[in-house]
């Protein structure tokens, strides 16, 4: 039996390869048509879209940066540009120079009312008639009665309470500004020591008669200014009335 089934293989297996012997090309071309026509309908195949990203759901959380630097950038204004100035103009040299104007000085009042009789000299001379001679005058002199009370020009210390030679009873205060005013012709018995303190306006005496080189003029009050040790006129720092000079 087994001779015979192994007999019936044997035939078979001949006739299978009589059979590829002769269909052999027929089954390679169509396998290798069928490899090409797939690959084909592979590479004419719609490409698939890439699907885009969806959007952050809006209830998402929203990320803040905590860099400081950001925050100070944010506030700093941008600066504007100045703008380009304009240019100057060349100044005309051949122009005669503008005269600078004095400065406006506040004028003290006065020690006392009167007129002035005898105005200041020091670079020019005034007749003395007392002396019957051409002198010097660093000062004032204005017309004024016996015990006419003085007052101080400005506040100050008492640098002298004494009796001069030609002016009589002289008191000089020196004021914080560096002026010494000088009140001559007093009478006796001052009612300042040297050394007192006095604002402007104090009483500093009463016009007297004891100015020897004066003593034939009106009844006046001989008064001088000194700024720092030079002889000023006093009209040009005190307001005396116009009228009156």
């Amino acid at each position: 039996m087994m001779e015979k089934l192994r007999r019936v293989l044997s035939r078979l297996r001949e006739k299978s390869a009589a059979f590829l012997r002769g269909k052999g090309y027929y089954i390679a071309l169509t396998a290798c048509i069928a490899v090409v026509g797939a690959a084909a309908a592979v590479a004419f195949l719609p490409a698939e879209e890439e699907e885009a990203p969806s959007p952050a759901p809006s209830d998402a959380p929203v990320a803040y940066s905590n860099d400081e630097r950001l925050s100070e950038a944010l506030k700093t204004p941008v600066p504007t540009p100045a703008p380009t100035p304009a240019p100057t103009p060349m100044p005309d040299f051949t122009a005669a120079p503008e005269k600078t104007p004095a400065p406006q000085r506040t004028k003290a009042a006065p020690p006392l009312r009167g007129e002035i009789i005898w105005g200041y000299a020091v670079d020019s001379l005034l007749y003395s008639r007392t002396l019957d001679q051409w002198m010097t005058h660093p000062g004032v002199d204005v017309a004024s009665p016996k015990g006419t009370e003085v007052h101080a020009v400005y506040a100050g210390t008492v640098e002298g309470v004494y009796h001069d030679d030609a002016f009589g009873v002289t008191v000089e205060v020196l004021s914080q500004d560096g002026i010494t005013a000088v009140y001559a012709n007093l009478k006796e018995d001052v009612p300042l020591r040297e050394g007192a303190k006095v604002n402007a306006g104090d009483l500093i005496g009463y016009v007297g008669d004891t100015a020897v080189s004066e003593c034939g003029e009106k009844s006046h009050l001989h008064f001088g200014l000194y700024v720092k040790g030079k002889s000023v006129d006093p009209a040009d720092y005190v307001l005396f009335d116009k009228s009156l000079q």
